[in-house]
């Protein structure tokens, strides 16, 4: 029981870290005191408290009364959650140790790409570093069984079909960042969990899309039109926001499939690769 407690105190500390890491990147450094968005006063040590903070104060700032990001509190709940499972995954722990960074940065790069359609490099480098050797470790640990030359060629060949994407459409249909991204899932998860959670990703990003193109077509207008408390229920309007033409960040859902895949084969659930 206290495996996955302090699993998911440290995920905490580290979900607050990361928090700081992806609104700051590329606009200031990473070192000094946090500051409120709005009034830019110096926040206290005691209004940085993970989760704690941000519920104490309601999600506001204690000096102007401007809201705090919902993003506060999520990251940190969900790299909390994704390090408790990870804690008491029975596996070894020096693979578990490995597993943290890596998950840490996936949910870092979820955000950022959903925040900013853009995958910072350092980060998916770094991740598929490290993606890559925990598969070597592994592939050690059990003597060998797959090849080194198999390992390595995990990476690409799961990256392969976005690349093809991302060629033929000269990056309309594709980023080069969700290319680098399958990279270090294919290292993660092997090449037959690579290209299941590839596949998988695709469906969640139609489930995900599906609707929003649909509320915002003009047959949802014509619906919405004729019974009007479809405005209130959903208030959603037609004519504005997504088309065909928007650009959804893919990341996320190459994200999220990779966890999916990877906790599953940590676990040693049926690989849902079988239904692949």
């Amino acid at each position: 029981m206290l495996v996955p407690i302090a699993f998911g105190l440290f995920g905490l500390i580290v979900g607050s870290f990361l928090n700081v890491l992806i609104l700051r990147w590329g606009k200031r450094a990473l070192t000094g005191r946090s500051t409120c968005e709005s009034c830019e006063r110096t926040i206290p040590w005691y209004d940085l408290v993970p989760v704690l903070s941000w519920v104490a104060l309601r999600g506001r700032c204690r000096f102007c009364g401007a809201w705090i990001s919902i993003q506060y509190i999520l990251v940190e709940t969900v790299v909390a959650l994704v390090f408790a499972l990870i804690g008491i995954a029975p596996v070894s722990l020096y693979l578990r140790v490995l597993a943290l960074p890596v998950a840490a940065l996936l949910i870092a790069i979820a955000v950022y790409d959903l925040r900013h359609t853009l995958i910072p490099d350092l980060w998916v480098y770094v991740a598929g570093g490290l993606a890559l050797v925990i598969s070597l470790v592994s592939a050690a640990a059990g003597g060998f069984g797959e090849s080194v030359l198999l390992v390595l060629s995990a990476g690409p060949a799961t990256a392969l079909p976005l690349f093809a994407m991302w060629f033929v459409s000269r990056g309309v249909w594709m980023g080069l960042g969700d290319v680098k991204l399958a990279l270090t899932m294919g290292w993660l998860l092997g090449l037959e969990g690579g290209l299941a959670a590839l596949f998988l990703a695709f469906i969640l990003g139609a489930i995900v899309s599906a609707p929003l193109l649909f509320f915002s077509s003009s047959l949802w207008k014509r619906i919405s039109a004729r019974y009007h408390f479809l405005h209130t229920v959903f208030n959603v309007k037609a004519g504005k926001g997504y088309t065909m033409k928007s650009e959804i960040p893919f990341g996320q859902f190459l994200i999220l499939a990779t966890f999916i895949i990877w906790f599953t084969n940590m676990y040693g659930i049926t690989p849902l690769t079988t239904f692949f």
